[in-house]
Order: C-alpha cells, then structure tokens, then sequence
C-alpha cells in the first residue's frame, strides 16, 4: 500500500484555487505537507474488493496485459499531452476516460484534469506510471464538484510499474490532482482513467441431472448467462425482485454449469460454478444366470457402482463394479429355487431398483434302486421327492410313476427274466436326470 502518499493536500489546494481564482497561486506541496497531516493508509474495502479480479479488471479497462504495455502500443494520434497551465480547477485539462494523458511534473507543480461520469453508481480506476522517477512518488487523488475528497476503496501497485486507485463516483464532474512528493525538473508520467460498475456474482440454486430448470438470484436488471462449459445454456433477465429462470434440458451429473450477471452498462460479475449434481439411480443390475453349482455370480451395472448381493436378509458381498459397469463376486454354491437380490449403489449414494435371480436347479437327483429278482413285479428305491421315476428295459418303458415326498418310490412291473438289464431314471422338476442300472438275480 502507498496510501499514506494519497494527502488530503491536494484537497486544501484545489479548494484555495476555487475560493480566490487563478489569480493565486497553491502554495507548493512541502509547504502543505508542513501544515497538513498526512493520512494514513488506505484501508481497503475486503468485501468490495472480493467483487473485482483486479488484473480481469485492469486487463479489460485497458485491453493490454499491462498499462506500461498499452502506453507503448498506442499510436500518437491516440495519446493526449497536459496543456499547461493546469494547476487550477479554472485551468483543468479535459481527460476523456479511456485516453492516455502524458504529462511532465516541474518544481512544486501539480497537474489537475476534469472527467466527467455519466452515470450513478459507478466506480472510477485511475492508472498511473511515471518515466524518469519511482511509481510510489506518484501521487493522485480525486475531488467532486465541491471539490470535496474522495476516500478510494483501494489504492495500491500494479505490475510494480503502475499505481492504480478505486474510488467510488456518481454522476457528475470529478477532477483529479497529481503531484510528486520527489520534485525535480520535468519529470515525465502517464494516466488513465476509465469508469465500471461492481455487478454482484449470480446466486445459483443447487442443480440436479433431474432438473428441467435453472433458478437463482442476482442483481436487479442485470441479465445472467449460463453456460454448460463452453455450451450456452441461456441468457434469462433478471425480474424485479432479483430472481431468474432458465428452462433446460436435463444435464449429465459431474457437469460444471457457470454463471455471470451482466448490467446495462455490459459490465461483467465474477463467475459463479455450480456441478451438476447426481440424483438419478442406476437402472437395476444386469445379473447372469446363477445354477446351484456356481462359485461366483456376476452381471453389468453402472461404472464404479458398488454392487450388494443378498441371500435373503444375509448379504453375499458388496463387490464394485468396474470402468465398464462390469461385476463379480465370488460365492459357495447356493441351493437351487434360492432368490437372491441385486441392487447398484451409485458413488453419489444413489441405489438402484433391485433385481432377483432364482438359483437354478443343475444338479441330477441322488437316486438308489433296491435289488430286483427274477420274481420282482416291482422297483423300488429313493431319490429326490417328487421326482419322476422310470423304468426301461432298452427302449421299452415298463413302468413310471413319483417318488412321494420323502423320496421313496416303487414302480409296479412285469417280473424279468435272470440277468436281464434293467434301466432306472429318476428326472427332477428341472429335468436333470440321473440313471442307474440293475440286473435282474
């Protein structure tokens, strides 16, 4: 900060020069430094400054990555000289905003330019930088009309070349003085000076990747865009009591959406970001067949989804899926006619619809078959209950029938001749089949 070289000086010379005329002259800024206290520093407005990227700002008054920069580059019919004599308010240059005033600063000089602001609520940037002596001896300050002081929000370097200064102006004429507290002979610096608002950054609702519209709040009569990266979504006017809507199509969660508000005056807030958030749960699990043998159970889902996988109330696993919604889990076989129940946890928390898969039944029935003699004019045995038994001898069917609940069964037959094969099948609901063979004693 070099605020404490901003004096109230330049206040008591102007106001000398506006009661007697310019007749008489400002005592020369030692004197008035010997007779006036300097003030202190700047303390700058935080919460105003918050608003303002000052190097966006500095960049956007001045369309150069410096002022130094644009001193140079700009062309000699666009570069204003001080006509002297303008030490009085009488004398005062015209500076229009946005044009580079170059002038020189003598013993005990001071170099005073009228501005005019052409609208309220309105602050005013003044840049200045010196040739032949260091910045910081660089002194500017602004007055109205009443050649009353005007306190700046914010007075310090740029680019260590540069000082600039923030004050706040309305509409109305505006003078500014400038001297050096390090007097020599022509030394030589260059100004500008250029209005803009402060536009409040937009306030955006929370969004998700359901919703259908965009709300928030922002400055009365400014206009908010928002964009979906370098997507423009909208541009929606902001009402009366401070709100706006956009309607939109549904955005994919993890999108950043950006806002800024922009006034009359095509001055520009700083960005707001708000991401997409996702509330949308995943489509229930894709899951593989799963028989009463399998080690494992596996299916698709969606990427990085964390996959729970119950057995009624007890859960299996939890395992995640991959970058391609892939799963698997690894199990001990599970009885056949079991549910079991598959539901997707999204990484936003979201959970999935759930999807059952009933074990299928791959294994044969257990079967055992009494012996059979040559007198025999039944079969009989066990095997799995309800199980459909039948009886052969080659291709001819001898006999059939159902084991009763506890597996047994006997089938009634004609007795068979000694040593004579006799083929039993026992075939459960799933149609596995297991058979065995007997010979006739």
């Amino acid at each position: 900060m070099v605020g404490k070289k901003m004096v109230s000086v330049m206040a008591t010379a102007l106001l000398m020069t506006s009661m007697f005329g310019a007749s008489v002259y400002a005592e020369s800024p030692e004197d008035l430094k010997d007779k006036i206290q300097l003030p202190g520093k700047v303390e700058a407005n935080q919460e105003l400054l918050e608003k303002i990227d000052i190097d966006k700002l500095i960049q956007n008054q001045t369309n150069q990555n410096s002022f130094r920069s644009m001193i140079e580059k700009k062309a000699e019919g666009d570069v204003l000289y001080e006509e002297e004599p303008n030490d009085y308010v009488e004398e005062a240059d015209n500076l229009p905003f946005m044009s580079v005033m170059v002038a020189s600063l003598y013993s005990e000089d001071i170099d005073i330019y009228k501005v005019k602001v052409t609208r309220n609520d309105q602050y005013m940037l003044m840049m200045g930088s010196t040739y032949e002596f260091a910045v910081d001896e660089l002194l500017y300050g602004v007055f109205d009309s009443k050649l009353e002081y005007v306190e700046p929000v914010a007075y310090d370097f740029y680019d260590y070349e540069t000082t600039y200064q923030i004050v706040p102006v309305k509409k109305g004429e505006y003078y500014i003085a400038v001297l050096s507290d390090y007097w020599r002979y022509g030394e030589s610096y260059a100004m500008i000076a250029d209005t803009f608002s402060i536009v409040d950054a937009p306030k955006v609702n929370a969004i998700d990747d359901n919703d259908k519209e965009i709300k928030g709040k922002a400055q009365k009569g400014t206009t908010v865009t928002l964009r979906n990266g370098k997507t423009k979504l909208g541009s929606p006017k902001v009402d009366s009591k401070g709100n706006f809507k956009l309607s939109i199509k549904p955005i994919k969660a993890g999108s950043k959406i950006t806002a800024t508000a922009t006034d009359g005056n095509g001055n520009v807030s700083n960005t707001t970001t708000v991401t997409v958030s996702d509330k949308t749960a995943p489509s229930a699990p894709k899951v593989n067949a799963v028989d009463d043998n399998d080690k494992s159970v596996s299916g698709k889902t969606e990427a990085n989804a964390t996959v729970t996988v119950k057995n009624g109330k007890t859960t299996l696993g939890t395992p995640k899926a991959d970058k391609s919604g892939n799963f698997k889990l690894s199990i001990k076989p599970v009885k056949a006619g079991t549910k079991l129940t598959f539901t997707a946890k999204d990484p936003a928390g979201n959970v999935s619809k759930a999807t059952s898969k009933t074990v299928v039944d791959k294994t044969a029935p257990s079967l055992t078959v009494k012996d059979i003699y040559s007198n025999s004019k039944t079969v009989s045995g066990k095997t799995e209950a309800g199980a459909k038994v039948t009886v052969k001898v080659g291709k001819t069917t001898l006999g059939s029938g159902a084991s009763n609940s506890k597996g047994e069964f006997k089938i009634k037959i004609k007795a068979q001749k000694k040593k004579t094969t006799i083929t039993i099948s026992a075939s459960d609901k799933a149609k596995n089949t297991k058979t065995v063979t007997k010979k006739v004693k």
